[in-house]
């Protein structure tokens, strides 16, 4: 994918489909900084992800100014600027609009649109300097269909797909690319429960019929951030396994 030596950050990549992409990444040789707000967390990303290159792993809270600002200074202070950005941390919480406190919503907004413009902000900074860059956010299949109890999350993340088309007109003077994914029912840690218990609800709207793969995400999003992608800006590429291109795609596996 000629990423060789390309310098990334991925936030949120102690887990699930971060752990991914930041192992995606490492494959196709670039530089990585994996980043966590939980030490024990952060610690096991990195002795597993070691093996496959050049790890950073930063501890801080992105859903504070000072979090953030602390990424990006970690991250200048190893690889003296950024090539490759990934928005991937989010506050997955369960809230509905109709009853939710504006508390809700601020945790919300901090973790999974405040920090996406912010950090994109200051890897603009960096990126402009060398007239190249990309920028790729994570949004979520409930910015297409919103999802119940998880009003405000579904609210947010579609928020991410509209900045994420006007970042791309904003960036692209510089030479810099801002897309999105939208991922589906994939199954990771947060729900592995979930899909154990075999939940044929959660199935029966994918044309594949089965939930996705963290490496099934990775792998197109590196994609989207090589020279391969060269074109595609303003864009949002959905990871679904083809999640609901029809009413009843179920109805295809029982004909």
């Amino acid at each position: 994918m000629g990423l060789t030596d390309k310098r990334v950050v991925v936030t949120g990549s102690t887990r699930g489909i971060g752990l991914a992409i930041a192992k995606e990444f490492l494959t196709e040789g670039a530089l990585v900084a994996i980043h966590g707000k939980n030490p024990d967390r952060l610690r096991d990303a990195e002795e597993m992800l070691e093996a496959f290159g050049h790890v950073l792993p930063i501890l801080s809270d992105i859903s504070t100014e000072e979090g953030i600002t602390h990424l990006f200074e970690e991250v200048d202070s190893v690889f003296k600027g950024v090539d490759i950005l990934v928005n991937n941390a989010a506050l997955h919480e369960a809230s509905s609009v109709s009853n939710a406190g504006w508390d809700a919503w601020e945790r919300t907004i901090h973790a999974n649109l405040r920090s996406v413009v912010m950090s994109s902000q200051l890897a603009f900074e960096r990126m402009k300097n060398q007239h190249y860059g990309v920028v790729i956010n994570a949004s979520s299949f409930a910015a297409c269909v919103p999802a119940l109890p998880y009003g405000i999350y579904s609210s947010i993340k579609s928020s991410v797909l509209t900045l994420t088309r006007i970042l791309a007109a904003e960036f692209a003077p510089w030479n810099i690319r801002v897309n999105a994914y939208i991922p589906g029912s994939i199954a990771t840690d947060m729900n592995k429960g979930f899909v154990e218990k075999g939940n044929h609800s959660a199935v029966d709207p994918i044309a594949l019929g089965r939930f996705g793969t963290a490496e099934e995400v990775a792998a197109p999003i590196v994609f989207l951030s090589s020279g391969k992608a060269s074109y595609i800006t303003g864009a949002a590429l959905e990871i679904s396994g083809g999640k609901f291109t029809v009413q009843n795609p179920a109805s295809a596996w029982t004909d």
